[in-house]
């Protein structure tokens, strides 16, 4: 993962230098290297919460103090009503999906998408796609778009057990075999689920309305897609490590926020759907064990305020 020096430093009410940063992100256990102010990170599997720009804020706010956080649509959104069945929770206990459509004209990107792009040397695709990467980057949780025009039939989520043929966004024909979680338009694969969505419901530039996925997935069901059918997949690799399940709203409020930054938007529309309730896990703590341990005299108060 990459992250420009600019970006973090975008986010910090301090101003400390990349080496600096470099120090403190070490000391966190963040493995990385610098090329050209460009952080290259290499995070340990179990770090998946870190692959993303407020990931790392979030880390570093442990040392400086931190702007506010990013602007999210604040209006109400009527439900949608979608023909979706998942017929795998165990895979998919989580699922959103947000309408939205715009105006034919949109704007020029402004300073923070178009920065995304230029300074990481990424191209550019299509205004919702581009959206949705950079959201990614952003806040670590993978979205997908699919044109609208194209979704006509019964949406479905299921493990696909028999072999069938499926030709991503990329253009690339793959047979899928074995077992495969991949969500259905009708009959047809539209998209291997966390990996990449197909090229029959994929937005173009004259795309104007569009549903847009967000999933968690059992990471065990996504670890080696990728790989299987050499498809080289950003959402992949955060699956993989798991995302947070409780962002997805968060992250289509701030998908749609960043539309309105761009578009005049018409119509949205959302659905959700938790399918299993999330267990809260509870850690006690012994202070003094901790002082002893890292040589601090520090009282449960000081120690609550940190968590």
């Amino acid at each position: 993962m990459k992250i420009p020096y600019k970006h973090i430093l975008s986010r910090l009410e301090d101003s400390p230098k990349i080496d600096e940063i470099s120090d403190k992100l070490f000391q966190l256990g963040h493995e990385h290297e610098i090329f050209n102010e460009i952080f290259d990170f290499e995070l340990t599997p179990n770090r998946g919460d870190c692959l993303s720009l407020n990931g790392i804020i979030r880390e570093l706010s442990i040392f400086y103090r931190t702007k506010s956080k990013q602007n999210v649509f604040q209006g109400d959104i009527e439900d949608l009503d979608l023909n979706f069945e998942n017929h795998a929770i165990d895979i998919c206990p989580q699922i959103s999906f947000l309408q939205i459509e715009i105006d034919q004209e949109t704007t020029e990107y402004k300073d923070y998408i178009e920065s995304y792009f230029n300074d990481l040397g990424l191209n550019k695709n299509n205004f919702f796609t581009d959206i949705s990467n950079y959201l990614s980057y952003e806040t670590g949780q993978p979205t997908h778009c699919y044109d609208y025009k194209n979704v006509d039939k019964k949406i479905t989520f299921t493990l696909l057990e028999k072999d069938a043929k499926f030709r991503t966004l990329m253009g690339n024909e793959i047979n899928l075999t074995d077992r495969n979680p991949v969500f259905l338009i009708g009959e047809k694969v539209a998209n291997l689920a966390g990996v990449m969505g197909g090229e029959d419901t994929a937005c173009s530039s004259k795309t104007r309305s569009v549903i847009v996925e967000c999933a968690y997935f059992n990471p065990e069901e996504i670890i080696g897609q990728a790989l299987k059918y050499d498809i080289q997949s950003e959402a992949a690799y955060k699956f993989e490590r798991g995302v947070d399940k409780n962002i997805q709203e968060f992250a289509l409020k701030r998908f749609l926020e960043i539309v309105r930054d761009h578009a005049t938007v018409k119509n949205i529309k959302l659905f959700q759907k938790k399918y299993t309730e999330t267990k809260n896990t509870e850690i006690s703590f012994n202070v003094d064990k901790i002082n002893q341990i890292l040589g601090l005299d520090m009282d449960n108060e000081t120690y609550s305020m940190h968590l």
